[in-house]
């Protein structure tokens, strides 16, 4: 029993030191900037979000970023109001970074591509990003800007009243990463 007791100790303990090691190079953000721009009835339509949630692996450079559609934001009262009844309707967008990782210690600012799937319809979504290091020390290490370029049916977002147009622009504007916090 004793025996039992202790390898399920040790083996908690390893499991414990294993995650650790892995977050350690985990960088995150939860309240990024994104905007989406469209065409709604011939109108520029700007719809933003300050709630996206950003977690970039610097080991190997793997990314995932969640939005909640309830959290997005026009300015026109009504469709605000409908967006904001799409409360827990998560756009979800894993993907990787054209380069094979990021150092830490610092690094020059690297232009890349970014590939990722959205989780609206599994499409692979391709666009371009900066990730400039802003500090060694602390918890701040980078600002992440991403733009990409998608259909309305990628975004999954059907509201009636949109009215939008096929063609959508993403910019995830300057998201300042912080070190993950269960390090």
């Amino acid at each position: 029993m004793m025996k039992t007791i202790s390898k399920i100790c040790l083996l908690l303990f390893s499991l414990i030191v294993l995650t650790q090691g892995k977050a350690q190079d985990v960088y995150r953000t939860q309240n990024g900037s994104m905007l989406i721009t469209t065409i709604s009835a011939d109108t520029i339509l700007k719809i933003t979000t300050k709630e996206l949630l950003v977690l970039l692996n610097y080991e190997d450079a793997k990314f995932q970023m969640k939005m909640d559609k309830s959290t997005f934001y026009t300015g026109n009262d009504s469709l605000d109001k409908k967006l904001a009844l799409m409360k827990y309707d998560i756009i979800e967008f894993n993907g990787k970074l054209d380069v094979e990782y990021i150092n830490t210690n610092g690094h020059p600012p690297l232009e890349f591509e970014v590939k990722g799937i959205l989780s609206t319809n599994q499409n692979e979504i391709i666009g371009t990003g900066r990730l400039e290091h802003i500090s060694s020390r602390g918890t701040f290490s980078c600002l992440l800007t991403l733009k990409f370029n998608l259909k309305l049916k990628d975004l999954g977002l059907k509201v009636k009243e949109l009215n939008l147009k096929e063609d959508i622009q993403i910019e995830i504007v300057q998201i300042v990463l912080n070190k993950s916090a269960d390090q």
